[in-house]
């Protein structure tokens, strides 16, 4: 009963939120894109210097230890995050947050179009277990919290400029509760690509 209503609750809230969901997916496939043909014309040095950072790394060369390693990611994921929220609710914000997400396409595009490209099926292996894990998790929990924040702009700024009367604390309620819900996708996303 309480997954069929929080399932209705998910959707409606999407549904709600259409145009700026698909104006974050339109961007964040456009870095994708964006990536993918810039992995394709780096200078023969660049491309060695990358060839040479993965085979170090794939032949066991420990570069930083596991558990420091998850600690930098998920803070990192955390700084991220509380840097949206703050950067949401003052509005100005959000080009900066459209920005990020079309710069995590563009660095997943170059990154899985870069193993391909130069390691063929290892590549599309080492993309498979080495990306796709944790961006399960961290790419859902970004998408979400762009469009919070985007909505809650949206709705301080009619706020400002509309007579009409906005629910501003239930816009802000709102935002800082899916807050809370990406930052623990994000500590996970950070485990998962620490450890897995």
């Amino acid at each position: 009963m309480f997954g069929l209503q929080l399932q209705l609750l998910i959707r409606d809230y999407f549904k709600e939120r259409i145009f700026i969901v698909a104006l974050v997916l339109i961007l964040f496939v456009m870095g994708n894109i964006f990536g993918v043909l810039s992995a394709g014309v780096l200078e023969p040095g660049q491309k060695a210097d990358l060839l040479n950072y993965v085979e170090q790394g794939l032949h066991g060369k420990v570069i930083l230890e596991n558990s420091i390693y998850v600690r930098q990611v998920i803070t990192s994921y955390l700084q991220t995050i509380f840097f949206l929220f703050f950067m949401g609710i003052s509005v100005i914000g959000v080009p900066l947050a459209l920005l990020l997400i079309f710069t995590r396409g563009f660095v997943l595009g170059f990154s899985i179009g870069f193993l391909f490209e130069n390691l063929g099926t290892k590549g599309a292996v080492l993309s498979l277990v080495g990306i796709l894990p944790h961006n399960l998790l961290a790419l859902p929990g970004l998408f979400l919290m762009v469009v919070a924040i985007i909505d809650c702009a949206a709705a301080l700024t009619r706020m400002r400029f509309s007579s009409r009367r906005v629910q501003v604390t239930e816009e802000l309620v709102q935002c800082a509760f899916l807050t809370m819900i990406v930052l623990v996708i994000m500590v996970l996303a950070g485990l998962v690509q620490g450890y897995v």
